[in-house]
């Protein structure tokens, strides 16, 4: 800009020199006037340019200004610029960090959610599983059921203790019609008690036992030979679906029990036989059946009271024992955690219990010299005995 109006001016001066020299060259007046109003022109001239120059200056140096504040700005900018780029670039990396883990998150939730179908899927399998496994078991406990109930009582029927003349449904006594035909009878008091095995393949067995028991008790009520204490037999799984297992109708009772209960209702119907027949009995016998009774009570309260008081001596014996030196209590009780519970052999008790020949000759076992029990301990106990029952 300062160049611009440097050339104009020496423009303006060389401009200015030829007119004066062209005027020297005519010294007219004229020229001399011409000249003067030329040379005042051209100062105005100058003046306007100076003027012109001034404010260019002026606004030279304001427009530099500016671009210095505009220079400034823009470097500013350039920094902010550079500064929401860096911004910009750590959202960019949040945010595709951010979708990164809201992806692996889906895809986990995908997973999980697929798992679990698979998971519940296997689970309502295995419940299908179980359930038909557990349909399939009870179809064959309830099948083998009536055959199982008839062989056990039986069985029992023919134990020496028990001895009760029975009847199956197929050798019926001749009082049944075939209208009734129970799995098993057997005679007890001049009638027939009767034990019928339940087999069901319905949903609710309560429902069936109800309807059991009233077609039956229309039966029975038509056969007075039939002892009004009916027992329906079945198994011992489906005692707990049972909400009742005792069913009064007028003078019948009907009881629902498992095949567990067959040998004790035996043995009290077989005891409830004796005291019947005890009756009837000569005054000498009737006698000589109580003093067994009576002998075989005392013996038993006498065990008993043995027992608890010996327990009781034995626990009083623990106890001082756990008073002594703690080293040694530790000591017994890890030993005592090292051994291993005696296991009674179920064949042996059978044998002994079932043969009073069995027990005498264990007995006389026990205090051969070679028993750990003294024939002295044995003697005194027996006429201990002996004096208390006296």
């Amino acid at each position: 800009m300062n160049t611009a109006l440097i050339t104009i001016g020496l423009l303006l001066i060389v401009g200015i020199g030829t007119l004066i020299a062209l005027q020297l060259k005519k010294p007219n007046q004229s020229s001399v006037q011409d000249l003067s109003k030329d040379f005042a022109r051209l100062e105005k001239d100058l003046e306007t340019e100076r003027e012109k120059r001034n404010q260019l200056e002026g606004k030279g140096k304001q427009m530099y200004d500016n671009y210095k504040s505009l220079e400034a700005e823009y470097k500013a900018t350039q920094k902010e610029r550079d500064t929401l780029k860096d911004r910009i670039a750590k959202f960019e990396a949040r945010r595709e960090s951010a979708e990164k883990e809201q992806r692996q998150a889906v895809e986990k939730l995908e997973n999980a959610e697929r798992a679990f179908k698979e998971e519940r899927q296997r689970i309502v399998r295995e419940e299908e599983e179980n359930r038909h496994h557990a349909e399939e078991e009870r179809d064959r406990i309830w099948a083998e059921h009536e055959n199982a109930v008839v062989a056990q009582l039986l069985d029992l029927c023919k134990q020496p203790q028990l001895q009760f003349t029975s009847f199956t449904n197929k050798n019926l006594p001749e009082e049944f019609d075939g209208s009734l035909k129970p799995d098993f009878l057997i005679e007890f008091l001049g009638q027939y008690v009767i034990f019928d095995a339940k087999a069901s393949k319905a949903q609710s067995l309560q429902t069936y036992i109800d309807d059991a028991v009233k077609k039956t008790a229309e039966k029975v009520r038509k056969n007075a030979k039939i002892y009004p204490h009916v027992f329906l037999v079945v198994p011992t799984e489906a005692i707990p679906e049972l909400k009742r297992v005792i069913y009064p109708k007028d003078e019948l009772m009907f009881y629902v029990i498992s095949r567990e209960a067959l040998a004790p209702i035996l043995a009290s119907l077989k005891r409830i036989a004796t005291y019947e027949l005890a009756e009837q009995l000569d005054p000498q016998k009737r006698e000589n059946i109580i003093n067994m009774l009576a002998e075989l009570t005392a013996h038993i309260d006498y065990r008993n009271a043995y027992d608890i008081i010996l327990t009781q001596l034995g626990a009083q014996t623990l106890e001082k024992m756990q008073k002594l030196d703690p080293t040694i209590t530790s000591e017994v009780e890890q030993k005592l955690t090292e051994r291993k519970l005696p296991q009674l052999s179920a064949s042996e008790l059978k044998r002994i219990a079932s043969n009073v020949t069995e027990q005498n000759l264990a007995l006389k076992q026990m205090t051969s010299p070679k028993a750990s029990v003294k024939k002295s301990s044995v003697d005194a106990a027996q006429a201990m005995m002996a004096q208390k029952l006296l």
